[in-house]
Formats: C-alpha cells, structure tokens, sequence
C-alpha cells in the first residue's frame, strides 16, 4: 500500500468541517477528516495501486478536488485519483564491441528480438561498434550475428583471438537487468516501444516562439548521467542548456534566432551519454540516426510576452490598508447601497446575511479576528480603514528606497466591501480610494519612477449592487440583462434573512450572496462553460463579454496601466481568456497578464492565455511545506521546486510571481512564528530563484496576520520604531539590491548541487562568464562550507563564522 496525501484549501476564508469521500471508505461522510494547517487541510491515508473516485464533504456541501480530473458517476461528478503500482522502468542496455576492424556487419540477437537477424545492428562510432537495446526488467539470452551466419557468444566476441566461422553452438550469453547497472526511463512516460525505439506520450522536444525570429527548443528526458546534448536544425548544431531535474526527468533548453522563418527544417537530436549515443526526434528515441522530424517555423503563434519583466519586484497593495492620502474621502457609507447597514447593533447581535459597515481607527485591528457585534465568532468583514490612492501615491519615496519596480493594485473599481471584489461599476474607481483622474495621476507618478502598474480583477462575478444586477432585481425576467447572470428561483423574498440562501436562487460564487457570478455561455451550466476552449463551441453572451472587454480595454488605452491579476480564471471559460489576451496584446504587446491558479499552471502559460501566474503550485507551496513547516526533505523539495521548471517554457518560467503570502492566505510572520532568521533564509531562497520576486504589503516590516481578513492589516507606518522590523526591511532592501546588481539572478539557469543536508544551487548566464553560488542551511547544526568558500570566495551575503554556516545561516558567493 501507499501512503496518499489528499489536500484542499477552500477559496474562502472560514471554520470548516471537511470530510475525504470516496469508493475506498464505501462513501462514507464521516471516516476521514481533514485537518487544517495555515488555511490548507489535509489528511493521508493507505491506498492500494488503482484508480479511486472521491469528492470532498465541506460543511456538508460536496466540493471537487480542483487539483485532479473529474468523470461523471452515479454520485454526480466526482475527482479521481490513480496510485501507482511500484515504478517500472525500461533499461537502456549499451552493448560495445572495441576493434570494430574485425567486422564489416554485425547486429545483437536474442530472445528480446526473437532471435531476427539485423533487429539491432551496430553502428561505428568512436573506433567502436556500439548499439543500444531497451529492454524491461528481466533475463535476456543473446549472441552476436556477424556476416554469412557467424556467431559469437559474449566471451568470444571480446577474445582477440576470433574464430573464422561459429555454427552457433557455443552457449549463449545473458542479460539481466537491474537498477544497478543501466540507465532507465520510467514505463509512465513511454507510449510504446521495441528494442530500437522509443515512443514517449508527451513531446520531447518543445519548441516556443517569443517573436518573429527567436524560438525556445526544450527537451526533456529521462533523468539520465552525464548528459550531452545537440540540437540539429538542418546543417546546423546547437548545443543544449541545462534547466533542471527532478526524480525522473532532465530539461535542457537553446534559444534560436532562425532568420529565414519560411523554410521547412529538418530537427533532431544527438544524446550522448557516457557509454551509448541515441537520437531523438519530437516524440521518439532510437538508435537509428536518421530519425527527424519537419519543423516549420512559420506555423507557430508569437507567444507575446514582456522578457523583462523578470528584471521587477513586485509589491502587492490592498488599497484601503496601505495609507491614508486623503481623510476628507474616508467612506462616510451615504451611498444608497449602504441603506441599513450603518446602523451599529447591539454587541453579539450580528446574524448571518446582517451588515455592518463602518469605519475604524487606523490601529484597531482586533477586530479583523473576533468581531464583537457579531453572534457567532466570526471577525468583521464590514471594517474600512480609510486607505486611498493618494495614499499609495504619497508612499512612491517608500517604495523607491525598498526597491519596488511593479505594484500590483488588489480591485480599485466601485464596490460595496473593503476587498471591493464585489464590483459596482468596472469602469469607476471608487470615491472612497479617488477619482479616475487621480487613479490616471498615480500611474503617471509611478511609470516617472520607474515603477509598472497592475491591477486586481475578478470577471467570474460582480457585486449585487452592479447595474446590470440591479436591473434584474427591478425588472425580473422583462430586465435585458437577465441572461447576464444564471436565474434559479424567481422573485427574491422580500426580507433577506439569516434563513435566506443566495444559491437557491441565483449562481454566486461559493454561495456568498453579495457575489453573483456572470453567464458566459447561454448554452450550458456554470460548471460546464468554464471548460471550453473554442469560442466557435459556445453560445456566447455577446453583450456582456463585450461590455466586459471594452470596460478592461478603457484602463489599458486611457490609464496606461501595465497589466491585469485575473481573480478565479479558472472559474470564467477558457475562450473567454484567449479573447481577453488576443485583444490588449493587440493594444499593448508588453502588457502582463497573470492568472490567480493555485493549481498546476502548465495549460494556462502555452501562449493562449496569461504571461505569468501567481505561483502557489511551484514556488510557494513547496517553500513553505520546506522552509517554515520543515515536513518536506530536502530531496522533495528540489523534485518539486524543478518540476516548475521543466512544465514551462525558459522566457514563462521567468514571469511567474513568486509569492510567499497574500491577501488570502496567512502572513509570513505568522508562517515563521516570528522566528526572523527562519523567514530570512526563505527570502534568500525567494530572491535567488528564477521568476518575479513578489512582496505582500507589509511583509517587509513583519507585519503579522492569521487568515483572511487578519492578514488585511493596516500598514504599520510607525514600523521604524522597532528594531526587529527595521532589520527585516534592511534585509529585504539588500536582497532586491543583490537581484538589481546581478543580473544572472533574473536571467540566468540554475543547476542544485547534490548535499545531504545543505541547499546549495548555481546560478550562471551564458551572457556572463561569472557564476554565483548560494548555500542555504534550514537545519540547527553548523555544516563545513569551506570548498564552496574557497571556489566562490567574492562574498555577496553572509551568515556563517569563518568556514561553518550557522543554523539557518546562508552564503551567497561568486567566483
């Protein structure tokens, strides 16, 4: 049996029974609960190799896993899941034979190949006869098969001493495979094979175009030592980068200027490996080394993307937290749709489907955790603090001295909440964070100082305060936007209570009242529209898609803004989102779109839809699960850290946002139990990596939080007060300083270096003959570091006596 992890993080911020359902507890709803840590639950168990079916049970309310595939059952649709049986490989087995003078035509025979002469002939190379077999785990009988019906067992094939003729009666020789002695491929990746060739399920080589002369070629393989690469693109030979490896796999990538983009070109690849040589075309490995595939280089779409993006640090900004520029605009909640929820209520009165909104002093902040109106335990949703644009505007000198060179802005459209991802109106600011104007203002003030603007958005849905809503709420079915929203009961009841249930009547996401989801497709259900990929497959509601693109096209050509954080895009159909891209790349071929997916990003970042993610899957899960939680091996983590790097393509990998907090999950203070030197080699790590370094407003001045909304706190202005957050921020400012100095920190591969204990990667550009090391020690023992010491010796940053890294030391050197 094995021992399977199951995980899931609810998209909203609460207490929650969650229950593990499936086919291997008999559907039981109460067997296997999930226990929460920092805002994920999990829960493991023993499963024997097969596949299951499972949902998960939260709050009595059956939820997917987002993480795995579905399939309809007689329980609806469910996840599923496939446990391995133990792995299986296919073994590379070299045969050699020196002195190939001897021989004008030989092949390799045995009961792999049922004995046919010529299956497996060798070729020359090297002065030697060589041939490859792939073969699966066993015993194999063979002999070698020379010209006019010799034969050779093993031992006579290597005496120098050769007879003339054999009649085949000598015994014959043995192969047996073992994980010891051959290289192997796992049998997971392989589509079909014989003993001289291999067909792979997925593409070998990998080819991404960027403009209209430069094109990525990235191969993957097997995970196999001592690896030489050659690209061949008709006459010419490229030799290939190493990325990375994990477990099973080894990426190695070349950017390409191809000139004449017309022509058709003949690709394949040369793999030399210490004892054999094989070559590749797109899908398939051989010994045979005329195999190739037809490349045409004109037929691949531009994959328009900013490739200097990766040189930024991001700075995330919850408007309403970051500062107060402008007190006389502080919500003052006079709109109409704030018409009985000023009322303050009696102490522990607060019901469910009751609101409050108000505002509070800029250091009240116990009431993010524990809202003391409220009848059952739950903080305040409803608070304001009074942050605005001019706020974020006067803090541009703060931001310069950090070094902040993109700011991503949480919504800043009209809205009823403080997050304001209940938008009213799409094409507003709010009045409460300024006016256009003011926002048109900022973004000129911030591009003057070299500092690049995004924006938060969520196109799954708006507020119920959103015209089109309203409209629909006065008008019933007579409203034209009725089909702009998925309608189950109609009327609404007259009094919203705490009984009422927003999802019997219309679609919101996850139930939440005030967020009623927008209808894509008048053809299908809300699930069902999200996974389409063809606009030619939908019943498109045209005029809210183009209400929609025109509102996001306004910010982009009258407001200059650099680019869009899409919230929930996996919840809005996939053609919607090549539309979205296809439209303001034409506008702005730069602009940065980046998509909030928790998940395995690798569909989402192939050129139809975003530049870049919010990178949980790659970067800040296995960070976390390593650095802070330290319940992941050293060895896990470099699998899982360089899967990321061999799912994407060389120019995406570096656009990713690497996140270590956000505003949805808990603060990195509170991740470190405000242990500094614990988050201080985590940021070594993030700093270093390749991808966009991002920061979470507040982060760099131990800002603490728990969930949602406690990780909302105002921003400490009077951080400067106290010695522990100054030293944080001194040390963030001496990382982005690093990463601006050095520009293979944001260019450049990078190869982790084998260490039972340490971290310890390079990172080097082709551009630049100069290499950096870092060494990074999680553990509680002082570790030798001398070698490296003396192989790097130019010291960058340090926290290590003399030739012994500290516990929770690091060292950053270049040679």
């Amino acid at each position: 049996m094995k021992k399977v992890t199951f995980s899931y993080q609810p998209p909203i911020t609460g207490d929650f029974n969650i229950y593990l359902v499936g086919d291997f507890n008999d559907w039981n709803g109460r067997s296997h609960v999930l226990i929460e840590d920092s805002g994920i639950y999990k829960t493991t168990i023993e499963l024997n190799p097969g596949k299951y079916k499972y949902y998960f049970l939260m709050n009595d309310k059956k939820v997917l896993d987002p993480a795995s595939d579905t399939i309809y059952t007689g329980k609806g649709k469910v996840s599923i899941i496939e446990v391995e049986s133990e792995t299986e490989y296919l073994y590379l087995v070299p045969i050699k034979i020196e002195d190939n003078t001897r021989f004008e035509e030989i092949s390799i025979v045995g009961d792999f190949n049922e004995w046919k002469p010529n299956s497996n002939r060798f070729y020359q190379t090297d002065n030697n006869l060589r041939t490859c077999l792939f073969l699966s785990k066993g015993q194999y009988q063979y002999k070698y098969l020379a010209k006019d019906d010799k034969w050779y067992n093993q031992e006579e094939i290597q005496s120098s001493k050769v007879k003339k003729s054999h009649d085949n009666k000598s015994p014959n020789s043995l192969i047996v495979t073992n994980l010891e002695d051959y290289q192997v491929i796992n049998l997971a990746l392989i589509k079909s094979y014989d003993t001289n060739n291999v067909v792979f399920k997925d593409e070998i080589i990998r080819i991404y175009r960027y403009s209209q002369e430069q094109f990525e070629f990235k191969v993957v393989l097997p995970k196999w030592n001592n690896l030489a690469l050659t690209l061949q693109l008709n006459e010419k030979s490229y030799d290939m980068n190493f990325i990375a490896s994990n477990k099973y796999l080894t990426t190695y990538n070349q950017l390409i200027n191809i000139i004449d983009i017309n022509m058709i070109y003949s690709l394949s690849l040369t793999i030399k490996t210490d004892d054999t040589i094989l070559y590749a075309n797109i899908r398939n490995i051989s010994n045979n080394k005329h195999i190739q595939s037809v490349f045409s280089p004109n037929t691949l779409k531009i994959f328009s993307i900013d490739t200097s993006l990766n040189n930024r640090i991001i700075y995330q900004i919850m408007p309403d937290r970051f500062a107060n520029g402008d007190p006389s605009i502080n919500p003052d909640f006079q709109e109409d749709y704030y018409q009985g929820t000023k009322q303050e209520p009696s102490l522990g009165s607060l019901k469910k489907n009751q609101e409050y909104y108000h505002l509070l002093e800029w250091q009240n902040i116990d009431i993010l955790t524990r809202n003391p109106y409220s009848n059952d335990k739950e903080p305040d949703w409803f608070a304001f603090y009074g942050g605005d644009l001019l706020g974020v505007k006067a803090k541009i000198p703060y931001l310069k001295e950090l070094g902040i060179t993109l700011i991503y802005l949480n919504p800043i459209f009209t809205a009823k909440s403080p997050h304001r991802y209940d938008t009213i109106d799409f094409r507003q600011v709010d009045p409460h964070l300024g006016t256009n104007q003011v926002f048109g203002d900022l973004v000129f003030e911030l591009h003057k100082n070299g500092i690049k603007v995004i924006i938060d958005i969520a196109l799954n849905h708006c507020g119920i305060d959103f015209f089109a809503f309203k409209d629909c709420i006065d008008n019933g079915k007579k409203s034209k936007y009725w089909s702009w929203f998925d309608w189950y009961q109609w009327p609404l009841p007259q009094k919203i209570d705490e009984k009422f249930n927003a999802e019997d009547y219309y679609q919101c996401w996850w139930g939440i009242k005030d967020l009623p989801e927008f209808n894509y497709d008048l053809a299908r259900s809300p699930k069902e529209e999200n996974k389409i990929t063809d606009i030619r497959q939908a019943q498109v509601n045209v005029k809210l898609v183009n209400y929609l693109l025109e509102a996001m096209r306004t910010w982009v050509v009258d407001y200059d803004i650099d680019g869009f954080r899409l919230d929930v895009p996996e919840e809005v159909p996939f053609w919607f989102w090549k539309t979205f891209r296809d439209i303001l790349k034409g506008i702005k071929s730069d602009i940065y779109l980046v998509g909030e997916i928790w998940n395995n990003p690798k569909v989402w970042l192939q050129g139809n839809y975003f530049d870049g993610i919010m990178n949980y899957h790659f970067f800040k899960d296995p960070v976390v699960e390593y650095f802070f939680k330290a319940t992941m091996s050293l060895t896990t983590f470099i699998n899982e850290i360089s899967s990321g790097l061999m799912e994407l393509p060389w120019q995406v990998l570096k656009n990713q946002m690497n996140l270590l907090a956000s505003h949805d999950t808990i603060r990195l203070r509170r991740l470190a139990k405000d242990n500094l030197d614990k988050l201080k080699v985590a940021l070594i790590f993030q700093f270093t990596y390749i991808g966009i370094p991002h920061i979470y407003y507040g982060d760099e001045v131990f800002l603490d939080g728990n969930k949602d909304p406690d990780n909302r706190r105002p921003f400490p202005w009077d951080y400067a007060q106290d010695k522990t957050r100054i030293e944080l921020f001194d040390f963030y400012k001496s990382l982005i300083k690093l990463r601006k100095d050095h520009n293979l920190l944001s260019e450049g591969y990078i190869q982790f270096i084998e260490h039972e204990e340490l971290l310890i990667y390079k990172r080097w550009s082709i551009k630049n003959e100069s290499e950096l090391i870092v060494i990074i020690n999680r553990n509680d023992t002082q570790l030798d570091i001398s070698d490296f010491i003396n192989e790097y010796p130019k010291v960058l940053l340090r926290k290590n006596k003399t030739n012994n890294i500290q516990s929770q030391g690091y060292y950053i050197g270049m040679k």
